[in-house]
């Protein structure tokens, strides 16, 4: 059994462009996020995934000669993305994390596997934004539940379907709105995670990033 963590990563953010290049400490932002997650003790392997866009190649490069493996592949059908990485690399167990989260944890992406390998389920997330604040963001599911939905709404037949582009566009979110089809679990945050729940640590605007820099830095 492969647990692969796919790392969905792009240069072209609309409110940041870049971000996941900006430095911190002279290092890039997405130095930190994958770093953190090689510390993981159950995740075998972390694999970047963006497109094949050349506004993506100083991301591809940088990362590629950090040491990590980098599959790029659709723009937009970011769904695709996550299945042929899943396939070309043998993930069992997918763990899904955005490159905007240089602050993410390892202890805690831990806690989201543990739970989905006790309980047998489809589908574990954090509990974000609810008791969790956003920046710790973790997905866990099977690759049978990702086959399912890409089966689904990439099929010949639905391929063309733009009320399936949301589906396409964000990898769980088919999972998330049909929790029928689907076992699906959630770990919740207490303490500090549950007071702060409304501090944003993922990094979506320079707002963003200079709090998550300052952080760092300090």
């Amino acid at each position: 059994m492969k647990i692969l963590c796919i790392v969905q990563a792009r240069m072209g953010s609309e409110r940041l462009p870049g971000k996941v290049m900006k430095k911190i400490n002279n290092i890039p932002m997405i130095s930190y996020t994958l770093n953190s997650l090689k510390e993981s003790r159950y995740i075998d392997e972390v694999i970047l995934a963006t497109s094949t866009l050349e506004i993506n190649n100083p991301l591809a490069e940088y990362v590629d000669n950090y040491g990590f493996e980098v599959y790029r592949g659709s723009e937009d059908n970011v769904l695709e993305r996550y299945k042929l990485v899943s396939d070309k690399y043998n993930g069992d167990i997918i763990v899904r994390v955005t490159g905007d989260c240089p602050l993410i944890n390892p202890i805690i992406v831990d806690h989201v596997v543990t739970k989905f390998l006790m309980y047998d389920y489809d589908y574990v997330r954090l509990d974000v934004p609810n008791t969790f604040q956003r920046g710790f963001d973790v997905e866990v599911f099977s690759k049978e539940a990702l086959d399912k939905v890409y089966n689904l709404i990439c099929s010949e037949e639905n391929i063309g379907n733009e009320e399936f582009q949301q589906y396409r566009e964000h990898v769980t979110l088919y999972i998330y709105n049909n929790q029928d089809e689907f076992k699906v679990g959630y770990v919740e945050g207490e303490g500090t995670y549950y007071e702060n729940r409304n501090i944003n640590l993922s990094v979506d605007k320079i707002e963003d990033f200079e709090r998550v820099k300052d952080i760092i830095e300090k």
